[in-house]
């Protein structure tokens, strides 16, 4: 009798844990929504270049992103690109308090690196960045982040058709998140932790192929129009008031896109 009391003391620990072990719930959504994008693209000596874009996103995200971009190409196949983008957020079936900018505005840093390859009538691109989002709003920072790193890759290929001015394009961008938070949820039970330190950890956020049309009126001005099917994963964390227990909920989006582009460049 005594050796079982003295177990069910050492374990009352564990058992306690055990009370906030992670309760995992699924929501699924398809969305339909269209984005416009307008890209002005200014061209100086020694590969230089200034890149102005704004893009429009309808219902449901009611967001218009403004970015201001500087391009490096030291060499033929290689481009480097970084930029700065301001995001505004609209609510979704909500009003929105355009007063207080903390809570419709949001900051983000790209830096990218491509290389790029001509071969007859094939343009091939592979691009390689890390993307940088700061929040303006106050976050628990146990289950979010103030600033998100997400590495993004891209592979490319245009078909310029003979004797058109068209081209086909077709694409592939896969994010994935750099610095999910892990250190709560994984504390919540050590017996799971010890098990499976990484159960929580970083994780594949978006897939993104797209497919669609350019038209190249002349060498300033391009037109496209294509249809891209995103993907999305992401893993939140609820932590519950009254208790202090937390779930994590799995939420995946498909998005169905129409994407309107221009650019112009001089």
């Amino acid at each position: 009798m005594k050796r079982l009391l003295l177990v069910l003391l050492l374990c009352l620990p564990v058992l306690v844990c055990a009370q906030k072990i992670v309760s995992e719930t699924d929501t699924h959504t398809v969305t339909p929504e269209a984005h416009i994008f307008a890209t002005f693209v200014k061209s100086f000596k020694y590969g230089l270049s200034l890149t102005i874009e704004e893009e429009i996103r309808s219902a449901p995200s009611h967001r218009a992103h403004t970015t201001v971009g500087l391009g490096y190409t030291p060499i033929e196949n290689l481009h480097i690109y970084a930029a700065y983008t301001t995001m505004i957020y609209g609510a979704e079936g909500a009003k929105v308090e355009w007063s207080d900018p903390e809570k419709f505005i949001r900051h983000r840093v790209n830096l990218f690196v491509t290389g790029q390859w001509k071969l007859g009538q094939w343009n091939l691109a592979w691009r390689e960045g890390v993307m940088m989002d700061a929040r303006t709003d106050e976050v628990d920072r146990r289950v979010k982040n103030n600033v998100d790193f997400t590495l993004r890759s891209r592979i490319q290929a245009v078909y310029s058709i003979p004797k058109t001015p068209l081209g086909i394009v077709g694409k592939l961008e896969i994010l994935s998140t750099l610095n999910a938070p892990v250190d709560y949820i994984n504390s919540l039970s050590p017996l799971a932790s010890r098990l499976s330190p990484k159960e929580y950890g970083d994780y594949i956020s978006e897939w993104r192929p797209e497919l669609g049309l350019q038209w190249k009126i002349d060498k300033q001005n391009t037109l496209g129009l294509s249809y891209r099917f995103n993907y999305l994963y992401a893993r939140d964390i609820k932590v519950a008031e009254n208790t202090g227990d937390a779930s994590i909920v799995n939420k995946y989006t498909s998005k169905h896109l129409i994407l309107l582009t221009y650019k112009f460049g001089w």
